[in-house]
């Protein structure tokens, strides 16, 4: 693994030790590190929470701080917290610069859509807040359910929409959490003359011609449903338009690349495989 692939841990400059103690106001950038958190039996601890964290149910109880790629500083600091934990989909920049100049132990780890990275994730989180030794644990329980998932390759062609409403819908191209979840899951991602995400067209759409399409639940909810997915221009002309193959996955499972990254990934698979 490269290094731009390795896990990247931003202490600011005014932190020249360790956290001696249990961190006791934590506050999570990302559902991801929320996940991770929770997994380490330090869940009490987190009194702020960006949307994206739903998982587990006692996640959604936790005042939330805003999305996490829309964080004002003032939100975060009105936890009063004495750690602030995410990953660099965590933004905007300004405001993790401005919590720089504040005395607060801030960690951003590096997100690179790899098993190595939910490892890395996991025992930096538990080295923060003094829970190596569960973190280790963790990663072992978590490698050993992937090792051990029933793995079959396909030649299904993905494509994955993502809308936070009707009339904004984008697909995911390279060099996403999306594309690597379907390589991952032994699919083939039916877009890949780009990267990032860009607008579904009619064109476009017809030329992916997906045998499936992969969507996240708020993204379902967002647009109304299977039956708004069915009527996009173009979609009757795919083999998934035709045979209404569709799967829709919880967002944060789906995209997390967390602890329950075996469990998303044994979705996908069986899905792939079930299609002819």
């Amino acid at each position: 693994m490269n290094d731009s692939k390795k896990l990247i841990l931003i202490f600011f400059p005014f932190l020249l030790c360790p956290i001696t103690a249990e961190p006791a106001r934590i506050v999570s950038l990302s559902g991801t590190t929320t996940e991770i958190l929770f997994a380490l039996g330090v869940g009490k601890n987190v009194v702020g929470v960006d949307l994206s964290s739903s998982y587990p149910k006692d996640a959604e109880k936790i005042a939330k701080i805003g999305y996490m790629r829309t964080l004002s500083t003032e939100g975060i600091l009105s936890m009063k917290p004495n750690l602030v934990v995410g990953t660099t989909e965590a933004g905007p920049k300004s405001t993790i610069e401005q919590l720089e100049k504040v005395n607060i132990q801030t960690s951003i780890l590096e997100e690179s859509y790899t098993f190595q990275s939910i490892e890395s994730k996991i025992l930096s989180i538990g080295k923060l807040v003094q829970k190596e030794n569960e973190a280790r644990k963790l990663i072992q329980t978590v490698s050993n359910e992937y090792k051990s998932l029933p793995f079959h390759k396909t030649n299904v062609r993905v494509l994955f929409i993502y809308s936070r409403n009707p009339n904004s819908i984008f697909v995911s191209g390279k060099n996403t959490a999306a594309h690597a979840m379907i390589e991952l899951s032994g699919a083939i991602n039916a877009v890949t003359e780009f990267t990032e995400y860009k607008q579904l067209t009619p064109e476009g759409l017809a030329k992916a011609n997906p045998d499936i399409i992969l969507i996240p639940e708020g993204s379902a909810k967002g647009v109304g449903g299977e039956d708004f997915i069915w009527s996009l221009p173009g979609m009757n002309l795919t083999k998934a338009g035709k045979e209404k193959n569709i799967l829709i996955v919880n967002d944060l499972l789906l995209l997390g690349f967390g602890p329950r990254f075996p469990k998303a990934i044994s979705i996908l698979n069986q899905k792939w495989n079930s299609i002819k």
